[in-house]
């Protein structure tokens, strides 16, 4: 029988070992060696968690907090590692992203398969 659990832990492996991890730990660890560049980090990830919650909620953000994001956000183009990190970033979520639609094919099988009934 197969054990979906030894599966998992050689997907986290898999996943430690992938490029897109690896680049992003590289790129984290660019940016933790500058304080001020983890703070502007640190800085946009709280203005861009803001933003989420305020759209979870149905409200808009006050043309103050969207300011503050565009001034944030063009100050950071100007950082060479910031931008390099971002990018591994973004390409790291969308491998997660692949690989949960991948994992979570049968459960929408199943899922449809039942609507049927």
């Amino acid at each position: 029988m197969v054990n979906p659990y030894d599966h998992a832990h050689q997907l986290a492996r898999s996943i430690r070992a992938s490029e897109y991890y690896q680049a992003l730990l590289e790129a984290k660890r660019q940016v933790e060696e500058n304080p001020t560049v983890h703070d502007m980090l640190t800085d946009l990830h709280k203005k861009q968690a803001e933003m989420e919650r305020l759209a979870l909620e149905g409200k808009e953000p006050t043309p103050e907090q969207k300011e503050a994001l565009e001034k944030l956000g063009t100050v950071i183009q100007g950082v060479p590692v910031l931008m390099r990190y971002l990018e591994a970033e973004q390409r790291f979520h969308v491998f997660l992203s692949d690989l949960q639609r991948i994992i979570m094919e049968p459960v929408q099988q199943l899922w449809n398969e039942k609507k049927q009934d």
